[in-house]
């Protein structure tokens, strides 16, 4: 009898021990999870806020953002141009050919601003045996200069825009550097964002965290 009440009392003070352990080591993670987050609120508040600027910004609704091309013709040369014969706008893109000389892609360089459709044409690409039938499609165009004042990184998934307060719309969607997706500090960069918002839109504003930012449309 005096074994077993032994071996119960041994039993039962290893149950005791262990629960003790569990505790020490459930407070012992509570703990370290409070001075994380206090380190972690402490570098949040040592980190300067992000500033930047709006230099400028502008919409052209009558500009050129697609060509569709109807037919490629043939017999064409590398090299060349597509412009548009009517209208003083300012459209000019490039393109690219096949084995046959017919046009197969289109890269548009300038966007130009028309308040009708204009008719495009290639320029110096050769004598063609077929004429090329190429349409342009008219849309919205917005370009901007936006400089990082701060002493802080920024990176592009972390800036949000917004035409006229609505739309919001993330900045690394529609600015793609050819490098890296980071803002650094003093740098200026160019936003060239096509096919947005509508006509009537006057208002551009861009956040990062607590940091709102707006320009008007000129």
């Amino acid at each position: 009898m005096k074994s077993d009440m032994g071996a119960s009392v041994g039993v039962g003070g290893l149950i005791i021990g262990i629960s003790m352990l569990v505790v020490f080591s459930m407070a012992y993670q509570a703990i370290s999870l409070q001075i994380d987050s206090g380190v972690d609120r402490i570098e949040e508040a040592d980190e300067p806020a992000p500033t930047f600027t709006i230099d400028d910004a502008v919409i052209y609704t009558g500009a050129m953002v697609d060509v569709t091309i109807v037919s490629g013709g043939a017999g064409y040369s590398s090299g060349g141009t597509i412009e548009a014969s009517s209208g003083t706008g300012g459209f000019s893109a490039t393109y690219t050919i096949d084995g046959l000389g017919a046009i197969t892609s289109v890269v548009i360089t300038s966007h130009g601003n028309y308040s009708s459709l204009p008719t495009l044409v290639v320029n110096g690409g050769g004598t063609p045996t077929s004429t090329a039938s190429l349409t342009a499609v008219r849309g919205n165009v917005l370009y901007a200069n936006i400089t990082n004042t701060g002493s802080t990184t920024i990176a592009h998934d972390d800036v949000w825009m917004f035409l006229d307060g609505q739309d919001p719309t993330l900045f690394s969607t529609v600015y793609n550097p050819p490098l890296t997706d980071l803002w650094f500090s003093g740098e200026t960069l160019f936003l060239d964002w096509f096919d947005t918002g509508l006509p009537g839109d006057e208002r551009i504003t861009m956040t990062v965290g607590q940091t709102t930012v707006g320009h008007s449309l000129w």
